[in-house]
């Protein structure tokens, strides 16, 4: 698997525009930006003196974003063999989908209950982008839309504590989903649609049971399909 390629434009240590933070802190969100997106796949070996090379740093604040990824959970360090990209997991997989069920289900329903007027403007945006990805194809598109679909209900939900819990295991469930978008995206658009309709509506119990129906068949979805992909 190929790393991934600075853009062009980069800003200072051969690093893409668009990341803040320390130099490793930096070089941590490009890693685990790329880990999850697919472009470092599980079992990668993750190299830190090509890494360093190719971003125009030195070895030391990519060996700190490797330990910070690793005690993230992103990527596994065997002594004596070097750093490599985590497996995905059955088990963490299902954990995955049924805590966000739960989680993305209460927001949904506050969301119904305390979004006002700004929320609302920003859920038509994403709506109408993902309706123009989806009559595109544009898989890509359509999976930032959906993380973008959700932060947008997150904010509507007016609460700062569940929305980092949902971000995080957003974040996670990318991990498995994202190689599969491409057979979900279209899907995902439209029960988004639906969503944001019980939101609008203020159908606080309708929102709630449909954002946690989408999450359940959503993680069973991407079962199939990466069962699917390892014995294909």
């Amino acid at each position: 698997m190929a790393a991934v390629q600075p853009r062009t434009g980069a800003a200072d240590h051969g690093l893409p525009d668009g990341f803040g933070g320390s130099l490793p802190a930096r070089i941590h969100e490009l890693l685990e930006r790329a880990i999850i997106e697919g472009v470092f796949a599980p079992g990668t070996r993750m190299h830190a003196d090509k890494l360093a090379a190719q971003y125009g740093v030195s070895r030391i604040p990519v060996r700190e974003a490797l330990r910070s990824l690793h005690e993230a959970g992103w990527v596994d360090i065997r002594p004596r063999y070097g750093v490599y990209v985590r497996d995905r997991s059955e088990r963490e997989l299902r954990e995955l989908f049924e805590t966000r069920a739960v989680i993305e289900s209460a927001i949904a329903g506050w969301a119904a209950e305390r979004r006002c007027a700004d929320d609302l403007a920003r859920l038509d945006q994403v709506i109408e982008a993902e309706r123009q990805a989806a009559d595109g194809q544009d898989s890509a598109r359509l999976l930032a839309l959906s993380s973008e679909f959700y932060a947008a209900l997150r904010q509507a939900a007016h609460n700062e504590v569940m929305a980092g819990v949902s971000a995080e295991l957003e974040k996670r469930a990318r991990f498995y989903f994202s190689m599969v978008a491409a057979d979900l995206g279209g899907d995902w658009a439209s029960k988004q649609e639906k969503l944001a309709a019980l939101v609008r509506a203020q159908d606080v119990a309708g929102a709630a049971a449909e954002s946690r129906r989408h999450i359940e068949e959503t993680g069973e979805a991407v079962a199939r399909l990466l069962t699917g992909a390892e014995t294909g």
